[in-house]
């Protein structure tokens, strides 16, 4: 994994540990109120899972660049194709 690659995740996973938590605490979830049945903590973490890949292959997209994407004249990146 490439330096850049390193930080995009660790800042993707503060971002996520922050948003879970904050709206965790808006709808008043307390630590020692858990009572998920194991059907309800399966499918809570195949949903995160899920938005995990989503929001990867988002970021990879944004990323990569081909030639395709570069103005063959003024060899500038042209993100409007």
């Amino acid at each position: 994994m490439s330096e850049k690659e390193l930080h995009l995740d660790d800042s993707h996973q503060k971002l996520m540990e922050l948003l879970v938590s904050r709206t965790l605490r808006k709808h008043g979830f307390k630590k020692d109120s858990i009572d998920l049945t194991e059907r309800e903590k399966k499918n809570l973490k195949e949903t995160v899972e899920l938005l995990q890949k989503q929001s990867q292959s988002f970021i990879d997209k944004q990323n990569n660049i081909t030639e395709q994407d570069v103005n063959p004249i003024t060899n500038v990146y042209d993100k409007e194709k």
